[in-house]
């Protein structure tokens, strides 16, 4: 992720661009988040500019590359946007419905969680798709399988990842308005990426390692 820095002219000015270069990846996702109908486009964007950090890479044109990303990915994350928007709000109804007519039918406790249960599987499927989205070139139907077979293989590591992510938007409530929103939700991807890319890494072969310009020797 971050290197430390040995106090060296040289290692501070690498320090201050990557902190500059965080906060400006958060930046661009809270301006291209007030469109409302670009949070999966520019949520792509970002994984995809601080992913370089999580593979132990040094990210290159910040800038560029949160725009070429942008519209890269746009088209995949959408789908992905419309799936989470959809489930979601239908598996808020269902636990609505259930709190309000109570507890006393049988099958409601099942039913609770049931539908929690999906609501978490939903979770960690995000923890795995958005890094995934961006890290492998994909047909839409193997991007979303592999996902969800991630998801499968490695639902415990998830739900860690997805609870350790929430840590930078917590402690940014704790702060002034602004430390939340220059660090926070870029904290909260790198994260999220850094965990699933521990788990992505070991299924890829010789030549994704190669198109991500990283050697063979790190997925293991």
């Amino acid at each position: 992720m971050f290197k430390q820095s040995d106090g060296s002219p040289s290692n501070l000015l690498e320090l201050f661009n990557t902190l500059t270069n965080f906060i400006l990846f958060n930046m661009l996702w809270v301006g291209g988040s007030l469109f409302v109908i670009t949070i999966p486009a520019v949520t792509a964007a970002l994984f995809a500019s601080v992913a370089p950090w999580a593979r132990g890479q040094s990210p290159d044109t910040p800038l560029i590359t949160f725009w070429q990303a942008t519209r890269r990915y746009w088209r995949k994350a959408t789908v992905l946007g419309v799936i989470d928007l959809v489930l979601s709000v239908l598996i808020g109804l269902n636990l609505y419905v259930i709190w309000q007519t109570g507890f006393e039918q049988a099958i409601a406790l099942p039913a609770f969680i049931i539908t929690s249960l999906f609501g978490l599987f939903l979770i960690v499927a995000n923890v795995y798709l958005w890094p995934l989205l961006v890290t492998l070139d994909q047909p839409l139907r193997s991007w979303l399988r592999n996902g969800l077979r991630l998801t499968v293989a490695h639902a415990f590591w998830g739900i860690l990842v997805a609870a350790v992510s929430l840590i930078p938007l917590a402690i940014g409530t704790l702060f002034p308005r602004f430390i939340f929103l220059i660090a926070s939700f870029a904290g909260s991807a790198l994260i999220t990426y850094w965990g699933a890319w521990y788990m992505i890494k070991r299924y890829l072969d010789e030549a994704d390692f190669e198109a991500l310009g990283l050697e063979i020797e790190e997925s293991s």
